[in-house]
């Protein structure tokens, strides 16, 4: 049952994802400041420290997999990088086992990290121009403040709705 409700808030987030995506465009004298929200990796990238390594695999399959197919215009991009996100998240992160200083800049950086492998690709695919400043100024910044709110937003409401579902299944078991 736990994995239902793994699964229904990680398609909540999919499409409040795309609902942010589409109510924030912006432009300043013509130049377009892309806002791209990442709800969905950080909640993968929560649970990969506050469950498994193994859901959060799971997890990054379905939405990695529903990421292509409803943005992707080269299918696979976002099914690996959520997939290679969560592996390193899982490596690295034992060491600052759920600080929640560091799980904020460490998901902040995945964001950033997922936003250039993005950009990259579809770089060296030619499907992009990809000019490096224009990158960072326009897109990259913009990224990484909006995601920085959502997840200031998001991590309560996560680590709450963990918390509440722990303490409901071990309330069973009793």
């Amino acid at each position: 049952m736990r994995a239902f409700y793994y699964f229904i808030i990680g398609i909540i987030l999919f499409y409040v994802d795309t609902a942010i995506a589409l109510v924030i465009p912006m432009q300043i004298s013509g130049k377009e400041i892309i806002f791209v929200p990442h709800l969905t990796i950080m909640y993968i990238l929560i649970m990969s420290v506050y469950r498994s390594a193994g859901v959060a695999v799971i997890l990054s399959v379905v939405f990695g997999l529903m990421t292509d197919l409803y943005f992707g215009s080269f299918y696979g991009l976002y099914l690996f990088g959520y997939i290679l996100l969560v592996v390193i998240m899982d490596f690295f992160f034992k060491v600052f086992y759920r600080d929640h200083s560091m799980l904020f800049a460490i998901i902040l950086l995945s964001t950033i990290v997922l936003e250039m492998y993005a950009a990259i690709i579809y770089s060296v695919l030619g499907l992009v121009h990809f000019n490096l400043f224009e990158f960072i100024v326009f897109r990259l910044v913009p990224t990484l403040i909006l995601n920085f709110i959502l997840l200031i937003i998001l991590y309560p409401l996560i680590a709450k709705f963990l918390e509440k579902l722990q303490l409901k299944i071990d309330s069973k078991r009793s």
